[in-house]
């Protein structure tokens, strides 16, 4: 009974040992904060302030989160004055490229003390849940001049658009509390989470990159027009100009051209609506292209990922972030 005592106490130890070592690893490799539920709603969740991340998986980058918790150069103080606000998905929360090559960032270098953006770009926020906190973010952090609101998608199901206007569009929920809270800060137990259950879980559920097709059956149009309508009315209260910007993948053909699978009819139909609601509307697909053309870079993918797929990366980001910039310098007339 003493020798397998000890055998099994010598398991625990080597048991032990082994997660502090895989854990020690993944702190460079892969360390993603915990995110709770946003007080102030201008988000539907935000990461631990102050807090160190890193990305292997993905790119390669690491940084630490600002004092507001969100991925930010600076600290936020409350009060002080942001000129562009910019909400988005993950790609535009730029945990995969280094913080100095994000889009607000390279927004920021661009304007050169002219105009501040501040970022507040957070995973899963799809354009349909940063319209559901665009009101909250204005009060929050009152942009003086405009709001950027980054869209890898502007085709939407008809029910999640009503729902997002009628205020019953579903939360993403944190998971918190003690003992999650623990097992979330142990970055190999987070990585494993991810890879054996999270990401099966959703290639699973994504359906399959779909061609380009002929957009029937459906009044887009006025299936959007409340919607847009909601983003116009809450920037005209504050008092700033909405842009919206439409990034999306480059794929190659077989003989080294660059297109997109984007339903035309949609883009179309969504610029239309955009424009009347006197809503800025950015396409960056024609300088992605134009810079695959000329340079053969392509604004999504990285070295350890397969080419042109997954989150953009510094090349995108910069792409996006000049886009922008030429757009708000033209509504401005320079």
């Amino acid at each position: 009974m003493k020798k397998v005592g000890a055998w099994i106490l010598k398991a625990i130890a080597g048991g032990v040992a082994a997660l502090l070592a895989l854990n020690a690893f993944c702190m460079l490799y892969y360390n993603v904060p915990v995110h709770y539920t946003n007080p102030d709603g201008s988000t539907e969740y935000k990461w631990e302030s102050s807090s160190f991340y890193s990305k292997g998986t993905e790119g390669f980058a690491w940084g630490v989160t600002n004092n507001d918790g969100f991925n930010n150069l600076k600290d936020y103080t409350p009060g002080e004055k942001i000129d562009i606000l910019l909400m988005g998905s993950s790609h535009m929360e730029g945990f995969n490229v280094a913080q100095d090559e994000n889009a607000a960032a390279v927004l920021n270098e661009l304007f050169a003390g002219e105009k501040y953006t501040y970022n507040i770009g957070t995973a899963g926020h799809t354009l349909l849940y940063c319209i559901k906190h665009l009101d909250a973010a204005l009060d929050t952090y009152a942009p003086a001049g405009y709001v950027v609101i980054e869209a890898a998608s502007v085709d939407f199901a008809a029910e999640d658009m009503e729902a997002v206007v009628n205020g019953t569009f579903a939360d993403i929920p944190s998971h918190t509390g003690a003992l999650i809270t623990l097992l979330q800060k142990l970055p190999f137990l987070r990585l494993f989470y991810t890879k054996m259950f999270k990401d099966a879980d959703a290639a699973a559920a994504e359906p399959a990159p779909a061609l380009p097709q002929q957009s029937t059956g459906r009044d887009y149009r006025a299936e959007l027009g409340p919607l847009l309508d909601m983003v116009a009315g809450s920037c005209r209260e504050h008092g700033v100009q909405p842009v919206i910007v439409y990034d999306t993948d480059i794929r190659v053909d077989a003989q080294g051209r660059a297109y997109t699978t984007a339903d035309e009819d949609r883009i179309t139909d969504f610029a239309a609506v955009c424009d009347e609601k006197g809503i800025a509307f950015v396409d960056t697909r024609d300088s992605f292209i134009e810079n695959y053309n000329s340079t053969y870079e392509l604004p999504c993918g990285f070295s350890n990922t397969s080419p042109g797929a997954g989150h953009i990366n510094r090349v995108g980001h910069r792409l996006f972030a000049l886009d922008v910039y030429g757009a708000i310098t033209g509504l401005e007339g320079r």
